[in-house]
């Protein structure tokens, strides 16, 4: 009888050798790897197909679905899943829906509601129905460095939105220079005292998205030389408490009261103790300032407080009053509306928008109706000396002169150019999903 071992391994030579041959080009001895054969490539087929559709102003998630062929019992189960963590009816225009199908049958494997940025309710079907989790968008932190010099013509709004070398989003530079002039609103004008050859440097954190955007960012240093003088700005937060903007010597940036409650000021009535009301049509005090806007634009607390009252109060219509420290008041009139969560008892951060400009009470148009008082006796806010912002604790002041010493050390770590440079990515944040 043959030996069995010995026939397999006759078996597997042949093969080696009939490869061997087959690799050879015919006629020619093997060669260097250009000479070698090569295999044509496999295309395989997806296991799914994906369908976007994009929610239109009037249409409702059903009717999407329905375009997409999702429809009675399954559309109803489906709804109920997503309800677990949107209530359909509240998705607003330009929501988009992803299906996705099995290429084998064209049934629906899943479907991805995109609600915003940064979450994305995802829908799995199976044999016992469709079960729907939350996926949240993974963002990566870099930090950011950017810095110029303001050329002759330009402002500093030009310089950094028409940076050609900044590598952002137009929409996140917008941005970035309204929060560099909020930063130094009590200490500098970007309208009017920045001039050619002032410099500005800054470094600040963002959560970026992976199509680019920012989550979220916060400036972490500044600095803005202008006319010579020099103005830096450090964002310090103690272990309790909101952060804030300080100078290297621990003083805030900014004061206890911004002069006005909007953003870009016309006054149309000043603050006068004899002045001809309009509506009715006598002369009487008007103790305080009015400002001309368009209808719903927003109205900002001038200085961090307490809600004291929020509701309609006669001529005022809609009317806000804070209660500020050291027995100030400011009135806020003729509001179409207020904020979210706006009421009696609720702390404000000065800065935060708690209404919207209307028409409501004695009014002939748009416009809000700003008063500031102490101890109850009104002020005149276009010349009335405005109390500073509070500065470092001084149980506090190691841990900060510890935090500008780390922020310097950052700023001038890289070299002073125009343009971003971008840190090595700190963290990754995974997505995040919920059941």
């Amino acid at each position: 009888m043959r030996n069995p071992h010995r026939l397999l391994v006759v078996v597997v030579a042949g093969a080696i050798g009939l490869a061997g041959a087959v690799a050879r080009r015919p006629g020619g001895s093997a060669g260097g790897p250009e000479a070698a054969a090569t295999l044509e490539a496999i295309y395989a087929l997806p296991a799914e197909r994906a369908e976007t559709h994009v929610l239109q102003r009037g249409e409702t998630l059903s009717g999407v679905l329905a375009r997409a062929s999702i429809t009675g019992q399954e559309l109803a189960d489906l709804l109920l899943a997503l309800r677990r963590h949107e209530n359909p009816r509240r998705l607003t225009p330009g929501v988009e829906v992803t299906v996705r199908r099995w290429v084998s049958d064209g049934t629906p494997r899943a479907v991805e509601v995109r609600l915003n940025a940064d979450s994305t309710v995802r829908l799995d079907r199976s044999a016992s129905g469709w079960a729907s989790r939350v996926l949240v968008t993974p963002t990566t932190v870099d930090t950011v460095y950017v810095a110029g010099q303001i050329e002759a013509g330009r402002t500093l709004y030009q310089a950094l939105v028409e940076d050609a070398d900044l590598k952002l989003p137009v929409k996140e530079r917008v941005q970035l220079v309204g929060e560099l002039a909020e930063i130094y609103a009590f200490k500098l004008n970007f309208a009017q005292e920045i001039h050619p050859g002032d410099r500005y440097r800054l470094i600040y954190e963002r959560e970026a998205r992976p199509d680019g955007t920012a989550r979220r960012r916060r400036i972490l240093i500044a600095e803005v030389q202008s006319q010579g003088r020099t103005y830096p700005a450090i964002y310090f937060r103690g272990e309790e408490g909101d952060g804030d903007y300080y100078d290297r010597e621990g003083n805030s940036l900014r004061s206890g009261f911004r002069r006005y409650p909007v953003d870009y000021v016309r006054i149309t009535s000043n603050f006068n103790w004899r002045r001809y009301h309009p509506i009715l049509g006598i002369y009487r005090a008007h103790l305080g300032t009015d400002f001309g806007a368009a209808h719903g634009t927003p109205v900002k607390a001038t200085a961090d407080g307490t809600v004291a009252f929020a509701g309609r109060e006669g001529g005022y219509g809609n009317v806000i009053i804070l209660r500020h420290a050291n027995g100030y008041t400011t009135r806020y009139a003729h509001l179409s509306r207020f904020a979210a969560g706006i009421r009696a008892g609720r702390r404000v951060r000065q800065g935060e928008v708690i209404g919207y400009v209307g028409a409501t009470g004695l009014a002939t148009g748009p416009h809000l109706h700003y008063e500031l008082r102490r101890n109850g006796q009104p002020i005149d806010v276009r010349t009335a000396k405005l109390p500073g912002g509070p500065p470092v604790p001084k149980a506090l002041r190691g841990e900060f002169e510890k935090v500008v010493e780390e922020r310097f050390a950052l700023l001038e770590g890289w070299v002073d150019s125009a343009g971003p440079r971008f840190a090595a990515a700190r963290a990754e944040r995974s997505p995040e999903e919920g059941t």
